[in-house]
């Protein structure tokens, strides 16, 4: 009898330890849409619905919309994962849920903090932010409020990502003859010489700003892989030959699509826009539902 109870604690043992060790795509319970894949979500502006809102402006939606969107994505079995799992997900290949979805913000606006972050909270789940290092290091009284360092300090000790949408890159330069072009994939008009830059200074002037940004990041808030976010969603191959050289392994597009772990440049789905209530934003997602 006594052999037979051992016995069979064994083998409820053993089957606890295989669960325990499976990945967690194999113990998802719900629908499975996807598996061994990412969705990324972008977004902008939360504002607080409390005071009105600005529910028709472009990548603006408000505080409950967001909230909304989050228990939709619960709802229905998506599953928020956190930027470091995407990272080892591309990087090294380790296994997410099924129904991944990462959120992300871009441009580092203060309303991150003040509306998004405590709703994030609230549900328990994360999202990163690609910041514009030169509207958090200056102050620009007709601009809109960044978010300030000792802001993302708290936002990185509570689990959000803090990431770089360069240093001081995301706007459109002159280009001559009344042209103008976003400033990291073109050369600009250099007034004092009057004339173009050249391609070696093209490439110095956007190496070296992705490389004080990195370090800014660093100095900040502490050392990770570096991610770029490119400002309008615009890149050449350069663009991308030199953030790597800057030692950037990821990169994040405005192209809609899902991912997979071979995806270095990151297509994003929209979902800040004030048209795109929780239930248009799951049925964007089933788009990529397995057939």
């Amino acid at each position: 009898m006594r052999r037979i109870i051992i016995l069979i604690l064994t083998l409820v043992l053993l089957s606890v330890t295989a669960c325990a060790s499976r990945p967690e795509t194999m113990q998802q319970a719900g629908p499975i849409w996807y598996e061994n894949k990412a969705i990324v979500l972008l977004y902008h502006d939360v504002v607080d619905s409390r005071e009105g809102g600005a529910a028709d402006e472009v990548s603006t939606i408000s505080s409950d919309q967001f909230e909304a969107h989050l228990l939709a994505l619960k709802d229905n079995g998506y599953r928020i994962i956190p930027m470091e799992d995407y990272i080892q997900f591309v990087l090294h290949q380790k296994p997410i849920p099924a129904n991944s979805v990462v959120i992300t913000f871009d441009d580092g606006y203060e309303n991150f903090y003040t509306q998004a972050y405590p709703i994030l909270k609230k549900h328990g789940v994360t999202a990163s932010n690609f910041i514009i290092g030169i509207y958090s290091d200056t102050y620009y009284p007709d601009a809109e409020p960044h978010l300030t360092w000792e802001q993302m300090k708290e936002l990185k000790q509570n689990t959000m990502g803090i990431y770089s949408h360069t240093y001081n890159l995301h706007r459109m330069a002159n280009r001559g003859k009344d042209q103008t072009g976003p400033a990291l994939t073109h050369k600009l008009f250099l007034e004092q010489k009057q004339r173009l830059e050249t391609e070696e200074e093209l490439k110095r002037r956007v190496k070296s700003d992705l490389e004080f940004m990195n370090r800014r990041i660093a100095d900040e808030l502490g050392e990770q892989t570096p991610l770029l976010a490119f400002p309008y969603g615009e890149y050449t191959d350069l663009t991308v030959e030199l953030a790597e050289e800057a030692g950037i392994p990821i990169f994040f597009t405005t192209r809609e699509g899902i991912n997979s772990s071979t995806d270095k440049l990151v297509y994003r789905i929209n979902a800040g826009e004030p048209f795109i209530t929780a239930e248009a934003l799951i049925q964007i997602l089933k788009k990529y539902s397995k057939p």
